[in-house]
């Protein structure tokens, strides 16, 4: 069962929004996804380069680790 609701958004997502054929599908999956990571939070979806950046930023991380990172992110 499906139930209208009206929200306001900016304009720029709005404008990224209607490029998508299936606008409800895409607005149902992104606040699902949205709610579930309140209550399941994986690593596994945060991007490798915010990690590594995350990583390079540590004092605890050993220096020939981070240079690796450096070196990757400089590519």
């Amino acid at each position: 069962m499906r139930i209208n609701r009206t929200f306001s958004l900016p304009v720029a997502l709005a404008i990224r929004l209607k490029s998508c054929r299936n606008q409800s599908s895409v607005v149902s999956r992104a606040v699902k996804k949205y709610l579930d990571e309140k209550e399941i939070y994986s690593l596994g979806d945060i991007e490798t380069r915010r990690l590594l950046a995350a990583v390079s930023s540590r004092e605890d991380t050993p220096e020939h680790i981070k240079l690796l990172v450096i070196e990757y992110m400089n590519r």
